[in-house]
């Protein structure tokens, strides 16, 4: 079955029993512009039962089996969410910290520097805030040119950080005249002026508007295959509100939620929201903004971080992210493939998805899943693994592990959820193991535990170091403001001594 005809007739589905009638749907969800009428709207959910327990079996745990050994800890740091290396800084990982500094810090004692801060260019945070300082990523040929490439959100002419249009997420490119030399385990300061890698900011690179404060996505880097090795992709989620619709009252009490005409960014080919994007960042643009060219692939929420599987270690240079769900399903997608669309919001993991009206209760819309359905509608590829919501909230992409301090992990796609519940600071850490496929009553198939249990703490993201090595980051409070963060080193056994999660 053709990919447009299949989604009409998806489209007739969730329109049943009332409501909108769906008029304007035979557009497709590969429209590249123009808007159609809301499928779901209003009592459009109808005949149409949620499916409230998609995977009734838990996550078990893996036969690997790791700990996480604390590397750093507070002293500025405040929400880690990314973390990188510099080529030719074998033992530095770089720590983007979302209210604004990047952290240069030793990955065998903790000490660490402030290399540039960038508070300055940002909007004024909140509690439970998903943009600010979100990635960082050097050039390939950093110890050449000592270029470093940065996700900011920022306001523009005509934003309102507590309305709408919200923001504009920039991505600039900056020489570093620097690197970090004074490293300590002391107080360190957050003043810009002494930032240690005497940043130089020299262009903007990329930039787009974001209607709404939430589904930012975030992630920056380089390919590590020859022929995207300097192309710099970037993760977009679909805007913000809930449910990928106008209409809705947002998280922040701004609405009618604008800037998701039908059939939703996810599925829009003229608007560079809800896709993994990859640009050239060595050959001009004419302009920073979005073309259609830019996309890589679509049909995303928000894959809020994304890596490639590093070749210069052993890896393919796949593309792989794992993309935040709705109200019941997070999902893994990779590796994933040039041109693919991953779904949403026709589907919300290998579920169709009903965006339903327009209400929301707390942080949660009342869009559901209506039915299993791998492999249709034809055309949408599904995602390698997914886990619901008896087991966390958010996911929380990583990397596929290529260090050798830990064997049996190599060549397997590790992440995390950010905690069980939103307020309870108890996130988890898992990887994919695809040969694991009980019964879904049974046991959450291809997702484990790779620490047992949840950790007491808010995972906000991970690291790779230049050797390859994992690392988790989070808070103990899970907000961009009080400095609880950690970085913590995926390790077989913590060293004596040092404070451990396992």
């Amino acid at each position: 079955m053709k990919l447009a005809a299949a989604l009409m007739i998806v489209a007739g589905m969730v329109a049943c029993g009332g409501g909108d009638s769906g008029s304007g749907t035979s557009q497709g969800l590969l429209a590249r512009g123009g808007s159609g009428s809301n499928p779901g709207s209003g009592s459009g959910a109808g005949a149409l039962r949620p499916i409230d327990d998609p995977i009734p079996g838990h996550i078990r745990n893996g036969a690997i089996q790791t700990q996480l050994q604390t590397v750093a800890e507070g002293n500025g740091l405040t929400a880690p969410n990314w973390g990188t290396f510099a080529p030719g800084q074998p033992a530095t990982l770089y720590v983007v910290d979302q209210d604004g500094p990047l952290w240069a810090i030793d990955v065998r004692t903790g000490a660490k520097a402030l290399c540039m801060n960038t508070r300055d260019l940002l909007v004024p945070l909140i509690p439970g805030d998903e943009r600010g300082f979100l990635g960082a990523a050097f050039h390939p040929a950093f110890t050449a040119n000592g270029l470093l490439y940065t996700y900011t959100s920022e306001n523009c002419a005509g934003c309102n950080p507590s309305g709408q249009p919200n923001h504009r997420s920039v991505i600039r490119e900056w020489h570093l005249t620097a690197i970090p030399a004074a490293l300590t385990q002391g107080p360190v300061s957050e003043d810009p002026a002494t930032a240690q890698c005497k940043p130089e900011m020299l262009r903007e690179v990329y930039t787009f508007q974001q209607p709404q404060f939430n589904h930012n996505g975030g992630a920056i880097f380089f390919g590590t295959r020859p022929d995207d090795r300097t192309l710099l992709y970037i993760t977009s989620g679909d805007g913000g509100c809930a449910d990928d619709q106008n209409g809705q009252l947002g998280l922040q009490g701004e609405g009618p939620c604008i800037g998701h005409p039908e059939p939703g960014n996810g599925q829009r080919r003229d608007t560079p929201l809800g896709k993994i994007l990859r640009i050239a960042v060595d050959v001009p643009r004419t302009s920073p903004l979005f073309v259609e060219g830019d996309i890589y692939a679509f049909g995303f929420r928000n894959p809020f971080r994304a890596s490639s599987d590093r070749m210069d270690l052993g890896g393919d240079g796949s593309i792989w992210t794992s993309d935040v769900g709705q109200n019941h399903l997070e999902e893994v997608d990779g590796p994933v493939l040039q041109g693919g669309n991953y779904g949403w919001r026709v589907k919300e993991g290998r579920f169709l998805f009903n965006p339903a009206g327009f209400e929301l209760f707390g942080f949660a819309s009342d869009g559901f899943p209506f039915a299993f359905s791998p492999g249709a509608p034809a055309g949408l590829i599904d995602p390698v693994a997914e886990y619901d919501h008896d087991e966390g909230v958010a996911v929380v992409g990583g990397f596929v592990y290529r260090g050798t301090e830990i064997p049996a992990l190599r060549g397997r796609y590790v992440f995390g959820d950010y905690s069980h519940r939103l307020t309870s600071g108890n996130g988890s850490v898992f990887y994919l193991d695809p040969n694991f496929n009980p019964d879904p009553k049974d046991a959450t198939p291809r997702v484990v535990n790779l620490v047992n249990g949840r950790i007491n703490v808010f995972v906000h993201g991970f690291g790779e170091d230049a050797a390859g090595e994992l690392y988790v980051l989070g808070t103990k409070t899970g907000i961009p403001f009080e400095e609880t963060g950690l970085v913590m080193k995926i390790v077989r056994r913590c060293a004596g001594g040092t404070d451990c999660r396992d």
